[in-house]
């Protein structure tokens, strides 16, 4: 099957190193699958193994907006300040911010990115939980991560490093497949966590 594209390997204990060309940061990752692509190369399904955190910046007019690169290179030394207080390290991570350490969220630290009229917002995900929160030069800002996983596609290159892959790769049939398996994979402990919890809360 494996020629098919199949997935070949799901695995939650194995840890892969990406590193970001643009900044030469390196990004540790758990791999959660293995397969091969239509060609049969060898590709990883990545996802970070600290927490990815965006930062949003407080508004009167839409609730909250995303933070620009510039605007967050110079809040990161008070946002690691905020995570700090909670036991949280801010890493400067390839391809994206991580925060190294837990935390403990409820329902009410889940929010939605929508507008008024409920469409989605450009640029944000869907859904994602509050983390922490600080205040800089009159500012609010809130630091978040995404409730949906991070995940990156890898491929080994004729050295047998890992790349990210190219975008036609992500529309290859296998990676999407990978992809859509571990989501439904993620949907379903999700599902039996919430049914855990309930039937304790009922005791």
């Amino acid at each position: 099957m494996d020629e098919q594209g199949r997935v070949v390997l799901a695995s939650n204990k194995r840890i892969a190193t990406i590193v970001d060309c643009t900044n030469n940061f390196p990004l540790e990752c758990v791999i959660r699958r293995i397969f091969r692509n239509a060609q049969g190369d060898e590709c990883m399904l990545l996802c970070p193994v600290d927490t990815p955190v965006q930062i949003l910046k407080s508004t009167n007019v839409e609730g909250w907006s995303a933070v620009s690169d510039e605007e967050v290179e110079a809040i990161l030394p008070t946002a690691a300040y905020a995570l700090a207080k909670i036991h949280m390290h801010l890493v400067y991570s390839g391809f994206c911010y991580t925060a190294r350490g837990g935390f403990c969220y409820t329902e009410d630290d889940i929010f939605e990115f929508r507008t008024d009229d409920g469409q989605d917002v450009d640029g944000l995900p869907t859904e994602g939980i509050e983390i922490t929160c600080f205040h800089l030069d009159g500012s609010h800002y809130m630091i978040y991560t995404p409730s949906d996983p991070l995940l990156f596609v890898a491929v080994k290159d004729a050295n047998g490093i890992l790349q990210i892959a190219e975008d036609e790769l992500l529309e290859d049939p296998a990676t999407i497949s990978a992809i859509d398996e571990e989501t439904e994979f993620n949907a379903l402990v999700e599902e039996e966590t919430a049914l855990i919890e309930s039937l304790l809360g009922e005791r």
